[in-house]
């Protein structure tokens, strides 16, 4: 059985079938060339508008410039979720242009055809396969803008395989053991990136980019920073206790923040200690939405 025939019987399946119907010699066919290891990501995708922001869209290219050309790329949105562990769209690359109507026609048509994922889909199934059953997408045509877009600026050649990984109705620990068990594909050239704003009040944005931050989303920013810098995870996973005005920062279930575990863990050693944190872009925009991206080696 080929492999993408494979993939088309085993969607929506459990992971003991999907393990069953691939075999062991195949299964080592789809890992990636040694490489040295990727560091891992947790990009600000802001408002939609960022797909034709003359600014925004050259901070995250420039960022980007200074990350190894990835294999692969992982990517966690909180705009994509599930019951349980899945895996989205298994193919040629597409983007969904999931938009409210008055967005898209303020922004330029853009497919974003990356090439088929299904090596690096079995490879993410068979990591994430310790955590629990695993399922792939049954209806889902492509990526959901939180992914496309900013990756449109940062590999705009859309010549690197992509796959979404469903953001599970959980809870912090277990976005962070999900990032954990896909850590080794770090050493096969494979980028993880989470996809968030670290402020996300949408009633408090200003489409205008007239007002001035509020404090609460400059105090809230501002933590997050420094228990990055202090390297504190422990203090993070008490963050709706602990951080600044993290009631209003993030009035819903706190997803847009919540995503950063994914990216954490997947940089944490065997102790949950991570190494290094660079900020490649700061600041805000819409008045309260943090720009802020994380890179974590």
């Amino acid at each position: 059985m080929k492999r993408r025939d494979a993939l088309r019987a085993i969607a929506g399946t459990s992971a003991s079938l999907v393990f069953s119907s691939i075999s062991r010699s195949a299964r080592a066919q789809v890992s990636f060339m040694q490489e040295k290891r990727m560091p891992v990501g947790y990009v600000a995708h802001g408002a939609p508008m960022l797909l034709a922001d003359k600014v925004r869209g050259p901070e995250l290219a420039k960022w980007a410039s200074h990350i190894p050309t990835p294999a692969g790329i992982v990517v966690m949105t909180p705009h994509y979720r599930a019951q349980g562990l899945e895996i989205g769209h298994v193919g040629e690359g597409f983007a969904m242009y999931n938009l409210p109507d008055w967005i898209a026609k303020m922004t330029p048509k853009v497919t974003y055809a990356t090439p088929s994922n299904e090596k690096l889909a079995l490879r993410v199934q068979d990591r994430l396969g310790v955590r629990g059953v695993v399922s792939f997408a049954k209806d889902r045509p492509g990526f959901d803008h939180t992914t496309w877009i900013p990756l449109f600026h940062m590999f705009p050649k859309a010549d690197i395989p992509v796959v979404e990984v469903a953001m599970p109705f959980a809870k912090e620990n277990d976005f962070f053991e999900m990032g954990r068990a896909l850590a080794p594909l770090r050493h096969e050239g494979v980028l993880i990136l989470a996809s968030g704003t670290l402020t996300h009040n949408l009633a408090a944005t200003d489409l205008t980019g007239a007002s001035s931050v509020p404090s609460w989303s400059a105090d809230f920013d501002a933590w997050v920073r420094n228990t990055l810098l202090n390297k504190d995870i422990s203090r993070l996973f008490s963050w709706r206790r602990d951080a600044p005005r993290a009631d209003v920062a993030h009035p819903d279930d706190g997803g847009h923040f919540r995503v950063l575990f994914f990216a954490l863990g997947a940089a944490s050693s065997a102790e949950g200690k991570i190494e290094s944190v660079t900020f490649p872009i700061e600041g805000f925009e819409l008045g309260n939405l943090s720009k802020r991206c994380v890179e974590i080696a």
